[in-house]
Parts: structure tokens; C-alpha cells; sequence
């Protein structure tokens, strides 16, 4: 009934060795490089399903948190996580789960993956009780409310009321997964720990709530939030094509070696946006450099031109704009030092 994936034996490149166990190629030559061959093997037979058990079942239902990894077409990878009360993942049946996309931070990193590779990991892990871990493994596909709701009474019924749920706690969209693989983590090395009562703030956009400035990012430099050396390297080149193609200010670029111009403008950038620390950069130094544009004829309107090209090449890049109104405000604290005033 779920069966949004037609059905395809796995083709296997003309290369790689054909075989029936699961995992991949790499990890069988591992198991013979690290004689790990025979406890792998005996894994595999005893552990690794291709559907979800009764009890696996049964374990999905009772779990509030899971960990998932997904990649995009280029094989970039992300993890995240997902919460919910008890059971917010639902089995549908043997072969298939979904589970409820709340609203974020807006970014749809694993949504963004899962819309270019449909191949996701998850990992739940029982920390309260057994102390045990459940690996599915499969194939994702966004879901949106209507569609899902064509399926009509072969869903369960907790999932067409949260559907139908007003306010923050209603799910934005689903994940529904085919289930390839699933397996124990066993218990070993897992904490038991205690669960204790948290107030949830559905939906918040509170930066208090969400404890958003943890990781004190505010105090990070300007500079290296942007991207730091690699990012104004690119910046900088997209932006002097600009200044050496408008009439009113490129002939102030004729006789200068645009490497060595290339290499100042990239320390002013650095020391305006806190790239240096104190006391290493000398501004005596940078200013001097620029004397010989001043006494050419360089003024508040062709500083104005120079700030538009830079503000267009950083919105052409998809600086954030809040960045990019920080970044063009400190740089207009340094209009007269650079004009000479």
C-alpha cells in the first residue's frame, strides 16, 4: 500500500563482486583486512533483517528522540536529530515508517539531502530502559499533509489527528521510509541515564528558549563567521571584476599590480572585520597604501561606488544579509581614514 519506490533488484557496477550479504564493499574488505570476517558474518545471519520484527516494531513505538544522517548528490553528509513525545515515529507496517517534520530553524538540511538523495540512516537509541540501539536504514521521500492523507484509513489514527492539530504542535510535512535494513546496537557502551522533566516550547522562536547563543558564536569575529581567508579570497575576485569593468573607477587601477592590490585589499577586509588580532595589523601601513588613489582624484562618490559592488557581489554570494548589513556599516566607519580626512 506504501509503495512509493518501484520495486528494483539492486544493480551492482560491472566491477564491484556481486554478492547476496549486506553491507557494502567496503566494509567486506575491512572484515578480511582486520580478520573480523567470521564475527561479521555471524552478525549478519543472526542480526540483520531487511523489514522490521514484531519487537523492532514495538521498540520504535515506545522511543521520543531519533538520530538521522543523510547526504546530497555530491555525497555531502549531515546528522541531525529528531524528537517527539513517545512514539511520534510511526510503523506503518513491516516495511515501511514515517515521522513528522516540526517546524525548525528553516534551513532543511535533511529534507534538502533527502529531495536530491533519497538514502537515509537512523539510529534509535533507548537510553532510559534497555540501554539498546535499532539502526534503519532506507529510502526517504518527503510527504505532505494531503497525500498523506489519501491513504485514509490504512493510517493509524494518532497520525490523522496530528494532522489535524491547530497550532505550534502540528507537523509541517512527513518523511515516509522504505525500510532496507534493520539491526541492533547492542547495549555494551550505551549510558543508562535518567529522564527528567523538561517544559517543551513547540514552535519557539525564542532565542532564550532554543539556547541559541550556547556556543557563544556573537563573539566570534565577523571575519571568520563569513568564511575567513577562503571565502574573502572568492569574494575579492568576483568583486575587483567588477571594479575593473566601471568606467568611473578603473582607470584608478592602471598602473597598480592587481596581485599585490589583490593582497592589500584582503588585509583591510581582515582588519575591518576582526580577522586580526589586536596589535598584529598596523592601519599606519594599510592607509599608506591607498595615499597614491587619494591624490588621483578617489571621492565620497567613488568610495559609494566601490561599497555598491562590493554589497552586490556579497548578496550574489548569498552572504546572509544581516551579515552584510553589519559588514557595510563597519566599513563606512572607514570612509574619511580611507579618503584621507
Amino acid at each position: 500500500m506504501f509503495s512509493l519506490f518501484k520495486s528494483k533488484k539492486k544493480t551492482q557496477p560491472t566491477s564491484a563482486r556481486v554478492t547476496i550479504l549486506p553491507g557494502s564493499e567496503g566494509e567486506h574488505q575491512l572484515q578480511k583486512q582486520f580478520s573480523t570476517r567470521e564475527r561479521a558474518l555471524k552478525f549478519y545471519d543472526r542480526q540483520v533483517l531487511d523489514y522490521l520484527s514484531p519487537v523492532m516494531r514495538e521498540f520504535i513505538g515506545r522511543q521520543e528522540n531519533m538520530f538521522i544522517a543523510t547526504a546530497d548528490k555530491h555525497g555531502e553528509c549531515d546528522c541531525s536529530a529528531r524528537f517527539g513525545n513517545p512514539g511520534f515515529v510511526r510503523v506503518l507496517n513491516n516495511n515501511y515508517l514515517i515521522y513528522p517534520e516540526y517546524r525548525g530553524n528553516g534551513v532543511m538540511a535533511s529534507m534538502g539531502n533527502i529531495l536530491e538523495n533519497p538514502r537515509i540512516g537512523m539510529i534509535f537509541v533507548d537510553f532510559f530502559e534497555s540501554t539498546v540501539g535499532l539502526h534503519v536504514n532506507g529510502k526517504a521521500r518527503i510527504i505532505e499533509h494531503e497525500k498523506l492523507l489519501d491513504y485514509g484509513s490504512e493510517l493509524p489514527r494518532d497520525v490523522i489527528d496530528e494532522i489535524h492539530i491547530e497550532g505550534k504542535r502540528r507537523p509541517e510535512r512527513w518523511i515516509m521510509v522504505e525500510v532496507e535494513e534493520a539491526y541492533i546496537h547492542c547495549s555494551k557502551r550505551i549510558p543508562l541515564m535518567k529522564k527528567l522533566d523538561k517544559k517543551i516550547d513547540w514552535g519557539t522562536d525564542s532565542a532564550i528558549a532554543k539556547r541559541s547563543d550556547f556556543f557563544d558564536l556573537e563573539n566570534i569575529s565577523l571575519y571568520d563567521r563569513i568564511g575567513g581567508d577562503a571565502a574573502i579570497d572568492v569574494v575579492l575576485d568576483k568583486f575587483y571584476r567588477k571594479i575593473l569593468m566601471n568606467d568611473r573607477i578603473k582607470h584608478f587601477f592602471d598602473d597598480i599590480n592587481i596581485t599585490v592590490q589583490l593582497g592589500e585589499q584582503k588585509n583591510f577586509l581582515k582588519m575591518v572585520f576582526g580577522g586580526f588580532p589586536e596589535g598584529q595589523y598596523s592601519t599606519a601601513e594599510l592607509w599608506a597604501s591607498y595615499q597614491r588613489l587619494v591624490a588621483n582624484g578617489l571621492n565620497d562618490k567613488h568610495f559609494d561606488c566601490v561599497m555598491t559592488h562590493l554589497k552586490d557581489t556579497l548578496q550574489e554570494l548569498e552572504v546572509p544579509e544581516n551579515e552584510i548589513q553589519t559588514m557595510m556599516k563597519m566599513l563606512e566607519t572607514t570612509r574619511d581614514d580611507f579618503l584621507k580626512r
